[in-house]
């Protein structure tokens, strides 16, 4: 019996070889489509739209306590609120990578500082937003959707764990005569909720980017129509922790997603 392969049967089976070989290295090594695009949209609305930031990257996970957010102890006995550490959040920080009045270059990470400006006043926290327009045109008009959630967080078990609890009122930013290539600081506050002695919330704010803004020939200006990359839902998220007296520490890089 001849069990000799044909000349066209072995080019077949090498030419199938070398394709199933180029499609692996396509689906192994080729960044996934959604996420380029979550990383142009980001970018792109930093530094092409109606945006802005409060602070750097904090997060309560991290081991180094300088990367943690802001907190607050609530003292029931007399009623009052401390924010812990106050001189750090006077200091400026470093909030990202903006475009430079001249327009047509990038400034450099580094370049774009910020005083987040927090302070408690009896049971008010505030809070300093810089908003910042990259759309390349004039701004007379935008609003800026603020919210506040707040979560209770459970450390019963060694792990992080939150509950949320409910939305707190406060005010959205009327952003007016923003030119192009600008940026202008607005004050965030919202009053605090008093938490018992071995409580811990979470406060996490929200600064939503306009999906539109009104030029100085009245107007509109959509999102899609200046940055056509952009994601149609971006927001500043900023985070302050609320500790009753008695409440226990927060475990380090620990979160319990159950």
């Amino acid at each position: 019996m001849d069990t000799k392969i044909s000349k066209p049967v072995k080019i077949i089976a090498i030419s199938a070889a070398i394709i199933v070989l180029v499609l692996v290295n396509l689906i192994v090594f080729m960044t996934p489509q959604h996420e380029q695009t979550y990383v142009y949209s980001i970018e792109d609305t930093l530094v092409k739209w109606i945006s802005g930031s409060a602070f750097p990257a904090l997060s309560i996970y991290h081991d180094d306590p300088l990367h943690h957010p802001p907190k607050i102890v609530y003292f029931r006995n007399n009623s009052t609120f401390q924010l812990q550490n106050p001189e750090r959040w006077q200091e400026p920080v470093s909030i990202g990578r903006l475009i430079s009045k001249e327009v047509t270059r990038l400034r450099s990470y580094n370049d774009l500082w910020h005083v987040p400006n927090v302070s408690v006043d009896g049971n008010t926290l505030s809070y300093d937003f810089s908003a910042y327009n990259g759309a390349g045109i004039d701004c007379k008009h935008a609003v800026y959707n603020v919210t506040l959630s707040v979560f209770k967080v459970n450390v019963s078990t060694g792990k992080y764990r939150e509950e949320y609890i409910a939305d707190l009122p406060v005010d959205d930013l009327e952003v007016n005569n923003l030119p192009a290539a600008e940026s202008r600081i607005y004050r965030i506050s919202a009053e605090l909720i008093e938490p018992k002695p071995d409580e811990i919330y979470r406060l996490m704010f929200r600064i939503y980017c306009p999906n539109y803004f009104t030029d100085y020939n009245d107007e509109q200006k959509m999102m899609e129509d200046i940055c056509m990359r952009c994601d149609g839902i971006r927001y500043d998220s900023s985070d302050f922790f609320l500790f009753g007296e008695d409440a226990p520490a927060i475990p380090t890089m620990i979160y319990d997603k159950r």
